[in-house]
C-alpha cells in the first residue's frame, strides 16, 4: 500500500534498495516486496524505513507529499536542480496516488456491486 512512496523517497534520496535493506537488516529482494507493496508493513519496520529514508513515517503513510529536506551538498547538481527534480517527483508521486486512489475505488465498487447482485 505505500510501497510507491516509499520507492519515491528512495530515489529522491538516491539510495538503491540494496543500501536501503543493508541498513534495515534484511535482503534486497524482501525489500523489493516492500516497495512492490507484496508484503504487508508492521509498524516497526515502517518505522525503521522512515529512519533510514530520513522521513517521518507519517510522511510515508498519508497522502500528502513527503517532506524532504535535501542538504546542500548532496551530489552534485545544484540545490536549484534538486528542488526542480524534487517538484516534478512530487507530482509524479501524487499523480500516481490519484490514479491508485481512482482504482481502489473501482474495485470497491465492483465489490458492492457484486455483493449487492448476490443479495
Amino acid at each position: 500500500m505505500f510501497g510507491e512512496k516509499i520507492r519515491v523517497i528512495r530515489e529522491l534520496r538516491g539510495l538503491s534498495q540494496e543500501n536501503v535493506a543493508l541498513k534495515l537488516g534484511i535482503a534486497q529482494n524482501s525489500y523489493s516486496k516492500i516497495e512492490r507493496n507484496e508484503t504487508k508493513l508492521t509498524t516497526e519496520m515502517m518505522t525503521k524505513i522512515a529512519a533510514v529514508l530520513d522521513v517521518s513515517p507519517m510522511d510515508i503513510i498519508t497522502n500528502q507529499p513527503a517532506i524532504i529536506n535535501f542538504q546542500p551538498n548532496q551530489g552534485t547538481q545544484h540545490s536549484f536542480g534538486f528542488v526542480e527534480n524534487y517538484i516534478s517527483n512530487q507530482k509524479e508521486l501524487m499523480d500516481k496516488l490519484l490514479a491508485s486512489k481512482d482504482e481502489e475505488i473501482a474495485r470497491l465498487q465492483k465489490t458492492i456491486d457484486s455483493l449487492i447482485a448476490k443479495r
